[in-house]
C-alpha cells in the first residue's frame, strides 16, 4: 500500500478518539487532531494508561510475598507522539456530532472536557502580579551574574589545527607545502579533465588496451617460430579470451574501439597459431618436415661452407 493511500485512510479518522499502544507498554487515549508522513500524532484530552506490578511486602512473616499488577491512569491533555514510538492504533469510539463539545463538561474558556483537573496551581506572572518567591530570584548560592571572563593574552600565536594549517584570530590562514601541492594537483587534474583528449588519454579506457597490446605483439612473433613449440591447450584459451573481450568492448559505454583492435589483433594471430598446430600435429605437417629435412637439423644449425681464395 502505497504512502497516499495509507494517508488517506488515516485521515477518515481525524477527530476520532483513538487508542495508541507504545513500544514500551503504555497506552495513549485522546482524539486525535493531525498527523503526518511520519505518524506523529497529536491527541487531545489524552489519557495514559500503564501496568504496573508491586511487590506486596505487608505479609506475615514466613510467608511468601506476592506480587500484584495494577493499571494507573494519568491525564495528560493536549500530546504529541512520535511515530517511531507507536505500536499499533486502534479506534476508541467515533468523533462527537458537535467538535466544540468534545466530551460533554462546558469549562469557563467555553470549551467543553470530561478530564479531572491534575495537581498544581496556575498562577500569573510577569502580567502585573507580584511573581512568587521561588521565582523572585536565584537561590541562595546558585545563579546571580555571569562572571567575567578571563584576560586575553595579546599576541599569542594560534594552535596548528587540521591539514597543517595555522589560525590567527579566526581568519588567516597560512598554507603549508602540503596544502600548497594538493591545490596544484587538484588545478592540473581540472584542467586535464576539461580537455576531451587528454582526458580520454588519462582514463582506463586508454590505457588498459595498450598495456594490453603486448599479448598480440608476441603471438605475432611466435608466428614466425617452428609450429613445434605450439600449445594447443593455450592457444585454444587464448581464442576463446579475446573473443569475449571483442563483444565486450562494443558492448561498453562508451564503445572501445582500442580495445576492439587489440583483441581482433590477437584473435587473429591465435587463429594462425591453432592452424599450424592442427597442421603439424593433425594433418602430416610434421611428416612432411621429416621428409624435407632427413637429418632433422634446423637449417639454422647447419654448418656453413666458406670459400677460400
Amino acid at each position: 500500500m502505497s504512502a497516499q493511500n495509507k494517508q488517506g485512510k488515516m485521515a477518515g479518522y481525524i477527530n476520532y478518539r483513538m487508542r495508541v499502544t507504545l513500544n514500551d507498554g503504555r497506552q495513549m487515549v485522546g482524539q486525535m487532531l493531525a498527523f503526518d508522513k511520519h505518524m506523529n500524532l497529536v491527541l487531545a484530552d489524552t489519557e495514559e494508561f500503564r501496568r504496573i506490578r508491586r511487590k506486596n511486602t505487608k505479609t506475615a512473616p514466613g510467608s511468601v510475598a506476592t506480587i500484584t499488577e495494577q493499571e494507573e491512569k494519568r491525564t495528560l491533555g493536549l500530546t504529541i507522539i512520535r511515530g517511531a514510538h507507536i505500536v499499533s492504533l486502534s479506534v476508541e469510539s467515533p468523533p462527537p456530532a458537535d467538535p466544540s463539545a468534545r466530551l460533554g463538561k462546558t469549562t469557563t474558556a467555553g470549551l467543553t472536557t470530561a478530564l479531572a483537573a491534575g495537581p498544581g496551581v496556575a498562577r500569573p506572572a510577569g502580567r502585573g502580579a507580584a511573581a512568587p518567591i521561588s521565582l523572585a530570584g536565584p537561590a541562595a548560592g546558585v545563579g546571580g551574574a555571569v562572571p567575567p571572563p578571563f584576560p586575553a593574552f595579546p599576541g599569542a600565536p594560534g594552535f596548528p589545527g587540521r591539514g597543517g594549517r595555522y589560525q590567527r584570530d579566526n581568519d588567516e590562514k597560512i598554507p603549508t607545502p602540503s596544502t600548497t601541492m594538493a591545490a596544484f594537483v587538484k588545478a592540473v587534474n581540472a584542467k586535464i579533465r576539461a580537455h576531451p583528449v587528454l582526458n580520454y588519454v588519462c582514463s582506463t579506457h586508454f590505457w588498459g588496451p595498450v598495456s594490453n597490446f603486448g599479448i598480440p605483439v608476441a603471438a605475432v612473433m611466435d608466428t614466425q617460430k617452428s609450429p613445434d613449440l605450439i600449445s594447443g591447450n593455450m592457444t585454444f584459451a587464448l581464442c576463446i579470451y579475446s573473443a569475449i573481450f571483442m563483444r565486450y568492448s562494443l558492448a561498453v559505454t562508451p564503445k572501445n574501439y582500442l580495445l576492439f583492435g587489440c583483441h581482433f589483433v590477437n584473435e587473429g594471430a591465435q587463429l594462425t597459431q591453432a592452424y599450424r598446430y592442427l597442421n603439424w600435429t593433425y594433418w602430416g605437417g610434421k611428416e612432411k618436415a621429416a621428409l624435407a629435412n632427413p637429418t632433422g637439423v634446423s637449417k639454422e644449425a647447419q654448418p656453413v661452407a666458406v670459400e677460400k681464395k
